[in-house]
């Protein structure tokens, strides 16, 4: 017999009866419904990953899985990274070249080398940027244009001499043109050995200048450059402190020309009153006042030292 409010068999459910929602919305209903579930999956999950860690063993034939840390398959660098990492090596000889610097040897051309790691070729291309944009910042190495290494040069054929006189004469007019002092005269050459040397030197002369498009300004040269009497004045120094230019040893002499406080006063009175003594100086500023001095009085205020160089 049908009870009141019970569905028969494959009668649709009814949403809600006398005492509110169905069973499963029922707050009371909510909670054992998910202790029900929570009861059902969690020890379906764990066996599933129990199962999982106890998979049977690779085949003895099959290869090792790589060490932790270990690098996978040595993966080809891609053709852009190859080509930049040619293009900075060639930027990088340039600038080492024009700055009168001895550049590397030549490597092999990342594009026709063997296969390199990408990882590799990043690092490559990393440390020549550094390398590049160091050398493009500098405008002239600290050694005058003449005293520039030269690459060797195997120089062929029986117009050497020609050669040599056009590469010497290349070299003066760009140093004209930049404002420099022109190189030294080209010297005479008995040998075939010397004709070799001497168009290697001014070859590499005439590229260094060609690379400059700017005049070069007074402060850029080398201080060798600079002071009129250099070699003589650091002969002085030599053996007045041994080119120590910051020394002050309270015999009453100052700096690397060894300077008292009356010299100073006379020839530069401006550094004097804003450093104090020559051991505070410059060795350009120490160098300037010397010449100031030697314009009137010559070599005389260093009487030993300089009969020492010669020039007494």
């Amino acid at each position: 017999m049908r009870n009141r409010g019970a569905p028969w068999p494959g009668d649709p459910l009814p949403c809600t009866d006398t005492r509110g929602p169905v069973p499963g919305e029922r707050p009371g209903m909510k909670s054992l419904v998910s202790l029900a579930l929570a009861l059902t999956v969690v020890p379906m999950t764990y066996a599933v990953a129990t199962s999982a860690g106890s998979a049977p063993p690779p085949p003895a034939d099959a290869a090792p899985l790589p060490l932790a840390g270990t690098p996978a398959a040595a993966a080809p660098a891609p053709a852009e990274l190859v080509a930049r990492v040619d293009d900075l090596t060639a930027q990088a000889r340039a600038h080492s070249v024009r700055l009168g610097l001895t550049p590397a040897p030549a490597p092999v051309a990342a594009a026709t080398a063997a296969p390199s790691r990408t990882d590799v070729m990043e690092r490559r291309e990393e440390r020549l940027t550094a390398v590049v944009t160091f050398l493009s910042e500098r405008q002239e190495a600290d050694t005058a244009v003449d005293e520039r290494p030269a690459p060797p040069l195997p120089a062929t054929g029986r117009d050497l001499r020609a050669r040599v006189e056009r590469a010497h004469a290349l070299a003066v007019s760009r140093a004209l043109r930049l404002g420099v002092d022109r190189p030294e005269p080209l010297p005479a050459a008995t040998t075939r050995a010397e004709r070799i040397a001497q168009l290697a030197h001014w070859r590499s002369v005439a590229s260094w200048l060609g690379a400059r498009r700017e005049r070069v300004r007074p402060e850029e040269r080398p201080l060798s450059a600079r002071i009129p009497h250099y070699d003589e004045l650091m002969c002085i120094a030599g053996h007045e402190s041994h080119e120590t230019w910051d020394i002050n040893t309270g015999n009453g002499y100052y700096g690397g020309l060894q300077m008292d406080r009356t010299f100073q006063q006379t020839y530069s009175p401006e550094i004097y009153a804003k450093k104090g003594t020559a051991d505070n100086w410059t060795q350009e500023e120490q160098m300037r006042t010397a010449e100031k001095a030697i314009v009137s009085r010559g070599f005389t205020p260093w009487p030993n030292t300089a009969r020492m160089c010669g020039l007494l």
